[in-house]
């Protein structure tokens, strides 16, 4: 019997799940499982039908309780039995797993416009950062700029001043002396 035993990755493979779920339901359903399923997490084959069965109806939406269910109403002796073991409400299930795989593919095509609009907005947000590093480099020159035209007029204004102020010298200097006297 140990010869045959099928560690978790190659059932968790087998029946397309992960190990953690297998784990999970070895937990849940551990009173349908051999000892070693439970103790050793290996599988017989008798615990691989058993968690197919499992993994069956999981997909087809049934709660742990239903399962639970299901495996007890089922053959122990017979694996066969419970790969047998159908919904009575087929039709309603299917609606109910279309209806769930709407909303799923719904769910899926938001989420892929939502990316794309994350997208786009993490672009337009690099774009505005470069502009507004432009900017202000832009406006750093304009502001040199404009203190060096400050300096220069008060340069010109000083030198303009110092010119009035000379020629009012020279002026004063080439008036008659007898106006000077007068203050004319």
């Amino acid at each position: 019997m140990r010869g045959c035993m099928k560690r978790i990755g190659e059932v968790s493979a087998e029946l397309d799940v992960s190990p953690h779920t297998i784990r999970r339901w070895v937990e849940t359903f551990g009173a349908f499982l051999s000892p070693h399923a439970r103790q050793t997490h290996r599988y017989t084959d008798e615990d691989i039908a058993v968690l197919r069965t499992i993994a069956r109806l999981r997909r087809e939406g049934r709660s742990f309780d239903a399962i639970t269910e299901a495996l007890r109403d089922a053959e122990p002796s017979s694996p066969a039995s419970l790969a047998r073991t159908t919904t009575p409400d087929d039709e309603a299930w299917q609606q109910v797993l279309a209806h769930v795989q709407e909303t799923h593919h719904t769910l899926l095509n938001t989420q892929l416009a939502n990316r794309d609009l994350l997208a786009v907005i993490v672009q337009d947000n690099f774009a505005l950062k470069e502009e507004n590093a432009r900017l202000r480099r832009r406006m750093q020159a304009l502001e040199e700029e404009l203190s060096r035209l400050k300096e220069s007029d008060w340069n010109h204004r000083l030198s303009l001043e110092e010119r009035l102020a000379l020629l009012e010298r020279q002026l004063e200097a080439s008036k008659p002396w007898w106006k000077r006297l007068l203050g004319r």
